[in-house]
């Protein structure tokens, strides 16, 4: 697969359509590839220009100089740095799970590169607007994230990341939805030496359990205000997320200035592009069109 440098990374990418067609990027979550998109890829027009990058510790992408973050700023920054190294303009950004987030940072960052977001599973916002009951149930569906916080949690998955892969895949969305000859895909793509240790710096800094690198610092200040999203966002949610839950999405309405389209898809789970690709096609088809 091709790759580009950026400042602090290499990212490789997948990319298919017309290479002077209107650009999509797709960006995909925690723990999944690019191929997460290939129902919808065959979904769009086939006069699109389709990025897939994959996320930094995944397969050939990387830090280039060996320092080991996962924080928001960052995976904005290697997103940012990809749309410029391959001199996208307007782009329509597309992302789902560890992929919206960076999605909306990079709107945050750099809203004149972006058309459109659209945006999957995991909202926007600091979640303050949150019952207290609905907090506790965030965070209960949410335990993983604070399991790696712990000294105990972080070893057990540095040593052996495989097993709390698998049991996301078995318990975020319903069974089959990940097939197992994608999942020996997959895995293989998480066999680097930067995949363990960029997911556990991920979490601990969401959770102000580590600190950020500071070459990302004046960016990260900004991303900590959760300031307005000023694109056009569409978000959809699946009603059994198994990770995620409603009044998270529901509430991230206030965070975006010029429109927040939340669609809340039933029965479907976490990974909403493999099970409802019809939905996130029609929904990246009209922002090309718009």
């Amino acid at each position: 697969m091709p790759t580009v440098t950026t400042a602090h990374a290499e990212i490789e990418y997948v990319e298919s359509g017309r290479p002077d067609g209107p650009a999509v990027v797709l960006l995909h979550g925690f723990p999944d590839g690019p191929r997460t998109w290939d129902a919808v890829v065959g979904r769009l027009p086939s006069d699109a220009r389709v990025i897939r990058p994959l996320l930094r510790g995944v397969g050939g992408s990387r830090s280039l100089d060996g320092t080991i973050t996962g924080q928001i700023a960052a995976l904005a920054d290697d997103v940012l740095g990809l749309v410029e190294a391959l001199e996208l303009r307007d782009v329509v950004l597309v992302g789902h799970d560890w992929g919206a987030r960076a999605a909306h940072a990079a709107a945050v960052l750099a809203p004149d590169r972006v058309r459109s977001l659209i945006t999957l599973a995991t909202a926007y916002g600091p979640r303050t607007e949150l019952t207290a009951a609905e907090s506790l149930d965030d965070a209960a569906v949410a335990w993983y994230r604070y399991w790696l916080c712990t000294e105990a949690g972080a070893t057990t998955f540095r040593s052996d990341p495989h097993p709390l892969l698998r049991w996301s895949w078995d318990h975020w969305s319903p069974a089959g939805t990940i097939p197992d000859a994608e999942r020996a895909e997959l895995l293989a793509l998480f066999a680097t030496p930067q995949f363990a240790e960029t997911v556990v710096h991920y979490y601990r800094h969401g959770a102000g359990e580590a600190a950020g690198d500071e070459r990302y610092a004046a960016a990260q200040r900004l991303l900590d205000t959760w300031p307005a999203i000023e694109v056009p966002t569409t978000f959809f949610v699946g009603t059994e997320d198994g990770c995620e839950t409603l009044p998270a999405a529901r509430a991230a309405a206030s965070s975006f200035a010029n429109g927040y389209d939340l669609v809340e898809l039933d029965g479907v789970g976490h990974f909403v592009q493999r099970e409802a690709p019809d939905a996130v096609a029609e929904a990246i088809r009209a922002a090309l069109a718009g």
